[in-house]
């Protein structure tokens, strides 16, 4: 799958970083939507199948990430950032790209509409 067959959902609640992301990633080729915080994202995968979602977590309406964890915050964090792939801002161009690309090379399944 090329990068312009595969599609992004972005979701931040500051526009500057939802234009600057979404321009970086539609010049790459890239279809990009973008939604404000959670409430948004979660209408717009109702209509839409995703490849990816990059999600800003600290942001209003925004998800609730849970676990089973009985060993302590050290070792949940640790987990959480095994099993997905985090990005902290300030990030550079080539940082986000090469995290975008890296997470589309792994085979995974489109997250689609319910």
């Amino acid at each position: 799958m090329t990068a312009t067959s595969k599609r992004i959902l972005l979701v931040d609640d500051e526009q500057l970083v939802r234009d600057v992301c979404s321009e970086l990633l539609s010049i790459e080729g890239y279809r990009v939507d973008t939604a404000s915080d959670g409430l948004d994202a979660l209408a717009m995968i109702n209509k839409a199948g995703y490849d990816l979602i990059v999600l800003d977590v600290n942001m209003p309406n925004r998800f609730l990430f849970i676990t089973g964890d009985l060993y302590g915050e050290g070792e949940t964090l640790e987990f959480f950032c095994k099993g997905a792939s985090v990005l902290k801002k300030p990030f550079t161009r080539q940082d986000f790209l090469d995290s975008i690309r890296q997470i589309l090379s792994r085979p995974a399944k489109p997250i689609a509409p319910q």
